[in-house]
Formats: structure tokens, C-alpha cells, sequence
């Protein structure tokens, strides 16, 4: 019998993934901002804002699913 199976594997990185890459990309850029001088502020704008973006991207993406299933079920009736 086995204890781990591959799906199981592939569903820790699927649920995982962007999270830690968003985190990996964050800290990067506030390093660059300390370390790197002129051309670290703009990797850290980058790389920190990265984040906002995502959330800004799902929020929308959410909001017009909604809406679009709500418009569907008033034209069903």
C-alpha cells in the first residue's frame, strides 16, 4: 500500500504555487531596493506590485463572472 500518491503531490503545487512564487518575487524586490540602488527601485516596483496586480486581476475577473451569471439567470426567467 502507498502512503502518497502522485495526485496528491500535484495538488500541494497547484493549491501552493503562486503564493510562494508571489512571495519569492516580493522579497526579491525588497532586497533589490536595499542592495541594488537606482536599478533596485525599479525591480522593486516591479516585484512588489505584482501582488496588487493579481488581487486587482481576480477582484475583476470575479466581479464580471458574477455578474455575467446573474444576467443569465434573470433572462432564464
Amino acid at each position: 500500500m502507498m502512503h502518497g500518491s502522485s495526485d496528491r503531490s500535484r495538488l500541494w503545487i497547484r493549491v501552493f504555487a503562486a503564493p510562494i512564487l508571489l512571495a519569492a518575487a516580493t522579497v526579491t524586490g525588497l532586497l533589490a531596493a536595499l542592495l541594488w540602488g537606482a536599478i533596485g527601485q525599479y525591480v522593486a516596483w516591479v516585484t512588489v506590485g505584482a501582488p496588487v496586480l493579481v488581487v486587482a486581476w481576480v477582484w475583476v475577473r470575479c466581479r464580471t463572472q458574477k455578474t455575467g451569471q446573474f444576467s443569465r439567470t434573470i433572462r432564464g426567467k
